[in-house]
């Protein structure tokens, strides 16, 4: 799976009702057929899995799959443990940011961080089915590069089990222990499995039940404010001048069908609207005062395209 170079940063404003993972396809609705085998990987670019291993010469190795059973929408992701018994190996059903690093047979972990905020929970929702007194799991870390020390620097870590049978959806809902409060991370790993004795610096030294299997759905971060986060905007929306005092112009990669720019304060506050029309519009921002304002495009029904802009006086 590609890594996520070209994402870009913005802010998805959650508003009551609204069913939409901050996550790129965090509620895996979406899926593509590899084309490395027959078996589907997540879409959206943000999660991958360690499926291509089914790829050598001892197969079983798909570990993921898309299932009709859903907390929301039509699709979950199915995590199974498996082991490639030729080899000794268990293959813990792992979804998330990694891909196979083939000379050293590990997992190379993390994804760029390309948020403007630093996630403060981790939520999602999730069933489970362990084998003989094992445990389902879900991991996030995020950390920086030392460019002094030069080694990755832990920012925050969280890490979930989940011991016994679970049948029905469940939430998972934890905050995000910050070890470095004052720091930007600039690498997001986040990891669902199958088996929470997964080893990624050496997975033939991972432990678990073959069979153990765990359900994910509708994953999602959020912050303090209430602030969700978005990656992929299906619109690009540039403004001119930012910062601004008295009037911006919205500029959009393509016309849309009943524009609105919702404007809403750091608090997650809506103060304002604006309509666009055709692929330009300039709006008044006189009466805004000094700060830093989210924003949101609609059509009138759907999310297009959130960010920031700010207001100077």
């Amino acid at each position: 799976m590609k890594k996520l170079f070209t994402l870009f940063a913005v802010l998805f404003l959650a508003q009551a009702g609204m069913s939409q993972s901050s996550l790129p396809n965090g509620n895996f609705e979406s899926w593509t057929l590899s084309p490395y085998g027959p078996w589907y990987e997540p879409g959206g670019g943000f999660f991958s899995t360690l499926n291509i291993l089914d790829t050598i010469a001892t197969p079983p190795g798909v570990t993921a799959y898309a299932s009709d059973t859903a907390h929301g929408g039509n699709k979950s992701a199915r995590l199974v443990t498996r082991e490639i018994a030729v080899m000794f190996i268990k293959i813990p059903g792992v979804i998330g940011t990694l891909e196979i690093n083939w000379n050293t047979f590990n997992a190379t972990l993390g994804t760029p961080f390309t948020w403007s905020t630093k996630p403060e929970r981790f939520q999602g929702y999730y069933m489970s089915f362990p084998l003989n007194g094992d445990s389902t799991g879900a991991i996030i870390l995020l950390s920086k590069w030392n460019t002094t020390t030069m080694r990755r620097d832990t920012i925050a870590h969280t890490r979930l089990a989940f011991h016994g049978t679970v049948n029905a959806w469940t939430e998972f809902n934890a905050p995000i222990e910050y070890w470095d409060n004052t720091t930007m991370p600039d690498s997001i790993t986040l990891l669902l499995l199958s088996c929470a004795g997964y080893n990624a610096v050496n997975m033939m030294g991972s432990v678990g039940q073959v069979g153990s299997q765990a359900f994910f759905d509708d994953v999602t971060l959020t912050n303090i404010a209430g602030i969700d986060m978005l990656l992929m905007p299906d619109v690009d929306v540039v403004f001119a001048p930012n910062p601004a005092s008295e009037k911006m112009t919205i500029t959009l990669s393509e016309q849309i069908k009943n524009g609105i720019l919702e404007v809403y304060n750091t608090q997650g506050k809506k103060i304002t609207q604006f309509n666009l029309n055709g692929l330009s519009e300039t709006i008044n921002v006189s009466s805004l005062k000094s700060g830093m304002y989210y924003y949101r495009v609609t059509d009138g029904s759907k999310s297009l395209n959130t960010g920031s802009f700010i207001i100077t006086k």
